[in-house]
């Protein structure tokens, strides 16, 4: 016979009753499917399926990559509004020509810009905006505005040029400014632009076609166009330099000598008052001006002598 177990509590078993006691313990746990089975439709009404727990899945995706799309979208607005209030330039250049030169230019934006003699232009394309600073002599612009030009103010490029104290804004035109040391002249050929002080103060003033203005840098602008500013011939004569030529209509031999001194680089001096005073008229060949002056005797009581190195005195001729 086996020998019995004995424990120190006094009790024995014996070998056989301990692997009848773990049999039973075995049988004492059911499988998990067998021990829910009594709960099989409850769980059934309460707790998801494969299919449904997969689709629940799937819209918790969407609805993160909706989320994160509308948050690039916001970034991406806040983005451009931060750009397009900052107007970056994307483009800038220097137009220049020497003296006695004529040249024209086409910008990215098709808008032309023509210089006359010893001038020289700022050009800055922007976002949304062109601009444009005269530093000296004299330009044209005839400006080129996209098809929905006055439909949709806010998509326009405003195109503005700074000369002299005053700021000059397109309104779909074609116009003229010559700096001078104390302000600018201002002439529209075609259309309308809207003059600003930068400097004066007042209101901004507006010009059409054939009206011209004088500014003068540190002065209010005149609030009315003298009557013969709308003059298309006045006009139409201070821009003649487009096409190269010097239009004088009864002006003064002082003012006259000015503008052809534009064009040469050896000085013209006038001798006396008298000669100053005395005024010519006619259309002249900006490229001819050394003609123009031995012309001048034909057309007022003067005398002109050429003098070593270019230079020209034009004096009254003494009967």
């Amino acid at each position: 016979m086996p020998p019995e177990i004995t424990r120190s509590t006094g009790g024995t078993r014996s070998a056989r009753q301990v692997a009848s006691a773990r049999s039973s313990g075995r049988s004492a746990h059911l499988p998990v499917d067998d021990a829910l089975a009594p709960f099989a439709d409850m769980l059934r009404r309460h707790l998801p399926t494969p299919e449904e727990i997969e689709q629940a899945a799937a819209q918790r995706q969407k609805l993160r990559q909706r989320r994160a799309l509308r948050a690039g979208t916001a970034a991406a607005l806040a983005a451009l509004a931060l750009l397009l209030w900052a107007d970056p330039a994307l483009q800038r250049q220097t137009l220049a020509t020497a003296v006695g030169q004529r040249q024209s230019w086409q910008l990215a934006d098709g808008s032309e810009v023509r210089l006359n003699t010893g001038s020289r232009v700022q050009v800055a394309q922007h976002l949304r905006s062109r601009r444009l600073v005269l530093d000296q002599g004299e330009a044209s612009f005839e400006v080129s505005h996209a098809f929905w030009h006055g439909w949709v103010p806010w998509l326009q490029r405003p195109f503005t040029v700074q000369a002299g104290g005053v700021v000059v804004q397109d309104i779909g035109t074609v116009f003229g400014v010559h700096r001078h040391e104390d302000g600018a002249d201002i002439t529209v050929l075609q259309g309308r632009v809207r003059v600003h002080s930068m400097e004066g103060g007042g209101a901004p003033v507006e010009l059409s076609t054939g009206q011209h203005l004088r500014t003068r840098a540190g002065r209010p602008l005149p609030q009315l166009v003298p009557a013969e500013a709308g003059d298309g011939a006045a006009a139409l004569a201070a821009l003649a330099w487009r096409e190269g030529r010097l239009v004088l209509d009864g002006t003064p031999l002082s003012e006259a000598v000015a503008q052809m001194q534009r064009y040469r680089s050896a000085p013209i001096v006038l001798a006396d008052r008298h000669a100053a005073q005395l005024r010519i008229s006619g259309q002249f060949d900006l490229d001819r001006i050394d003609q123009l002056l031995d012309l001048l005797p034909r057309l007022a009581p003067v005398q002109v002598r050429h003098e070593d190195g270019g230079r020209v005195l034009i004096s009254t001729r003494h009967r």
